[in-house]
């Protein structure tokens, strides 16, 4: 199977009913050897759905998880083990060590370069009424075998001895799933920030319950993609994904499929999603 290939394709699918397609095309719509339960775990259906009760907020954990990933690189580029008391130990620690210009976030220009490094991007090809959104950051990233113990776990407290990070319950990467129209697809994508690594990627979805499945379980679960047992990688330079002002490099993009956002987030989306963020 040509991997790239398959990454490619599933990135630019405009919205769920496309990724649907790419997968029947590749036969892996209905292929249990390529799919691995979120977080290890079949009965993980009431943990995913039940995080976050709208879109808004379930949206703003991605883009949490996405800043403290960038804090995380400033903190590892700079030789210090984020876990030990030579770290910063607040946020506002963090920021002044690693930000040291940070106080000039008020001017305008330095604003906006600085958040280039973490952006939302409305897929251009997805309707008003059934929009995708793309979330880059140039934190970290994660290698590709470590993906099913950060982005892909559940409960399991992975930044609990970091202390100038905000997400601590490896939850929110799963709440706004639940929000990615019928389907619940989203691809997670990401290459580690020293580049000695190839980029890996992933697709999240709720598994689509066969009718002999029916019969027999109480309910779906969540699961995610596999290639031979692993997660599909392939080794790359800088990658085109349609960021504003730069090339991939590293870090890490999502993309969340249809995803569901209020209406009052969506006539405008450059206006009124800021505003409800």
């Amino acid at each position: 199977m040509n991997v790239e290939g398959l990454f490619w394709d599933l990135y630019r699918a405009p919205v769920e009913v496309d990724v649907e397609r790419i997968l029947k095309r590749y036969g892996l719509l209905q292929s249990p050897a390529h799919w691995r339960p979120y977080g290890q775990n079949e009965s993980n259906f009431g943990v995913v759905e039940n995080q976050q009760a709208s879109p808004i907020p379930a949206l703003i954990e991605k883009i949490t998880n996405s800043i403290d990933a960038i804090l995380v690189r400033r903190c590892l580029e700079k030789g210090l083990d984020p876990r030990s008391s030579a770290a910063p130990q607040s946020i506002d620690a963090a920021i002044t060590d690693f930000f040291p210009d940070h106080k000039n976030w008020d001017i305008s220009k330095t604003r906006r370069i600085q958040a280039e490094n973490l952006q939302i991007i409305a897929d251009p090809k997805s309707p008003k009424l059934e929009t995708s959104l793309i979330i880059y950051d140039d934190g970290e990233g994660q290698r590709p075998e470590d993906f099913e113990s950060t982005f892909l776990s559940l409960l399991r407290g992975n930044k609990n001895e970091i202390h100038f990070v905000q997400g601590k319950y490896s939850m929110g990467g799963a709440g706004a799933v639940a929000f990615c129209g019928r389907r619940r697809y989203q691809l997670v994508a990401s290459k580690r920030f020293d580049g000695h690594s190839p980029f890996g990627f992933t697709l999240v979805r709720r598994h689509p319950l066969t009718a002999e499945e029916e019969q027999r379980k109480k309910s779906t679960w969540y699961e995610y993609l596999i290639m031979d047992g692993t997660i599909p990688s392939f080794s790359c330079g800088p990658l085109e994904l349609g960021l504003h002002n730069r090339a991939f490099k590293t870090g890490t993009v999502i993309k969340l499929y249809s995803y569901d956002l209020p209406a009052g987030s969506r006539s405008v989306i450059s206006r009124d999603l800021n505003q409800s963020v």
